[in-house]
């Protein structure tokens, strides 16, 4: 590697082979490029890199953005500024009030995306100032968007607006309740009912595509019920309804085996509510390919986005029909995220009507 070459130079250049590469290339490339003893660094910053393209891809799942354009970060013309990662034009509805993106005109603003181990975050200075400054040039407020790593397995992120009247910003757990989340992407929580169970039956001798279970064999079909309302599915409609129950946890508490080929298994939710973005990020992380691999790598799929592999991913309107025959039997139910009256002010304020 040239002496003169930065950290985040090289951790850039290394994401975008990551991206193309298979596990075993990558490894290569690492041996070549990054000094002895400095791994650790590097790949620090390539993992913090890459949470951009998660929240790209995110936002595009979640179905509120018309344009998510990343921007060039190595200026031609130095000056004080430093440009922020992303360029957004949102049209969003705001769905638990009731109002359909019909009634938004549109968003625009620039997008720094940051990660970060601890349980804040904050930012303030000079860095803070520069990118207030381009903020400014350009036209556009300036919104962060922050993911708390603690808990990666789940899409953890807050959305804040900058507040020009502090010299800094400190960006805590909270701010996922109480920032611009819910109104960015339109989003909501889904509480199962909790008297849901779930009731799966399974056959050693079908044939049928669907999900198998090491012992009981493939899955046929699904009951979904509170004892009350029942809404009963097969084949693949009911392996998605499990799929999207299944990122409440679900725990298995019986089993019958009523013969030698059928078993019927018992299962009930142990998380009784979750946000829709993090929904929609577990369920794409349930999805393998033929080898058993996770097919859900955001980095990875936003540099093939001129092939079908966005095709295979789970979005919105994909959850929004598998759940529908659930709200209808109320097995689960949408709540806001923070109180609606604000939900609704700021919607408005951004080009609600």
């Amino acid at each position: 590697m040239s002496a003169d070459v930065t950290r985040i130079e090289l951790a850039k250049a290394l994401k975008a082979i990551k991206a193309v590469a298979t596990e075993e290339q990558f490894e290569k490339t690492k041996e070549i490029y990054i000094q002895e003893g400095g791994e650790e660094s590097v790949m620090s910053a390539v993992n913090g890199l890459s949470e951009e393209d998660e929240f790209a891809m995110l936002t595009k799942l979640m179905g509120t953005a018309t344009h998510i354009i990343g921007q060039e970060q190595r200026p031609i013309i130095e000056g004080k500024y430093i440009v922020p990662d992303f360029f957004l034009n949102l049209k969003m509805g705001n769905s638990v009030n009731g109002k359909s993106v019909k009634d938004f005109s549109e968003f625009k603003c620039l997008m720094e995306v940051k990660s970060t181990e601890k349980d804040t975050f904050k930012i303030g200075g000079s860095r803070l100032q520069r990118l207030r400054n381009i903020s400014d040039l350009m036209g556009f407020p300036l919104l962060f968007a922050i993911r708390f790593l603690r808990a990666k397995q789940n899409a953890l992120w807050a959305i804040v607006e900058d507040d020009l009247s502090s010299t800094s910003l400190n960006i805590t757990y909270q701010h996922i309740i109480d920032g611009v989340r819910n109104v960015i992407w339109n989003e909501y929580i889904l509480s199962p009912n909790p008297n849901l169970i779930v009731i799966c039956e399974f056959s050693k001798s079908s044939t049928i595509n669907s999900v198998t279970h090491p012992v009981y064999g493939t899955q046929i079909s699904a009951t979904f019920t509170d004892g009350k309302n029942t809404v009963k599915q097969n084949d693949y409609e009911a392996v998605m309804t499990c799929g999207l129950l299944e990122t409440y946890n679900l725990e298995e508490f019986k089993v019958e085996e009523i013969d030698n080929d059928k078993t019927i298994q018992y299962l009930k939710p142990t998380y009784f509510t979750a946000f829709l973005a993090d929904i929609i990020y577990k369920m794409n992380n349930l999805i393998v390919d033929e080898f058993g691999n996770v097919v859900y790598d955001a980095s990875k799929l936003i540099v093939r986005s001129d092939t079908d592999a966005h095709s295979l991913l789970i979005n919105r309107q994909i959850i929004e029909v598998i759940a529908s025959p659930l709200f209808d039997k109320q097995l689960i139910f949408i709540g806001s995220i923070g109180e609606e009256k604000k939900q609704l002010e700021k919607w408005k304020q951004f080009g609600g009507k």
